[in-house]
C-alpha cells in the first residue's frame, strides 16, 4: 500500500485560490435618505455575511442631504449599520465602476443614469418618505428578501452556475 502511493505520479498543477469578483452596486432611489440607504446597508451586511465581495453605493435623483431618523430606527431594529453612508446625488458615483444599478426611483432607469451600460434591475418598492414608521419597516423588510434573493444570483454566478436574468 505504502508503496503504491510512492509510486502515484504528482499533479501537474497546483489549483490556485479563487480570485473572488468584487461585484459594485448602486442602489439609485428619489432623495437618497431612506430605501437606498437602507439597500446599501442591507447588501453590506448580507454580503459580509455569505463572505460575498460586495461594494455597494448608493444615491439620490435629488439627494435630501440626510438619512432619516426612520431609517436609522428601523435599521437599528435589524442591527443593521449605516455607518459611513450619507446622502449623495448621482454624480458621486464612478458610473463606469459599477457593474448593476438599482432602480429604486419609479422612473425609466434611462432617465436615472442615460450612459449607463451595466446591468439593470428595476424593483418597484414604496417611498416611505413622510410616512409611518410601520411603512419604513414594510419597505425595510422588502429589501431584506430582494437584496438576499440577488446576493445569492451573485454567488451563483460567481461560482460558475448559471449567470442571473437580464432586467426586463
Amino acid at each position: 500500500m505504502a508503496f503504491a502511493a510512492a509510486v502515484r505520479p504528482k499533479p501537474r498543477f497546483f489549483p490556485q485560490p479563487e480570485t473572488k469578483k468584487k461585484h459594485r452596486i448602486a442602489f439609485v432611489c428619489v432623495g437618497n435618505a431612506a430605501r437606498s440607504q437602507m439597500a446599501e446597508a442591507w447588501a453590506r451586511h448580507l454580503a459580509r455575511a455569505k463572505n460575498l465581495e460586495v461594494e455597494p453605493m448608493s444615491a439620490g435623483m435629488t439627494p435630501l442631504g440626510s438619512i432619516t431618523p426612520e431609517t436609522y430606527q428601523v435599521m437599528a431594529e435589524k442591527k443593521v449599520s449605516l455607518e459611513g453612508q450619507e446622502s449623495k446625488g448621482r454624480e458621486a458615483i464612478d458610473w463606469e465602476q459599477v457593474d448593476l444599478l438599482v432602480n429604486l426611483t419609479g422612473l425609466p432607469w434611462r432617465s436615472v443614469v442615460p450612459a449607463f451600460r451595466g446591468r439593470v434591475e428595476q424593483w418597484d418598492i414604496r417611498d416611505p418618505y413622510g410616512e409611518a414608521i410601520g411603512t419604513y419597516r414594510k419597505v425595510r423588510d422588502q429589501l431584506e428578501r430582494k437584496i438576499k434573493r440577488l446576493l445569492a444570483d451573485l454567488k451563483k454566478s460567481s461560482t460558475g452556475g448559471p449567470p442571473p436574468a437580464p432586467a426586463a
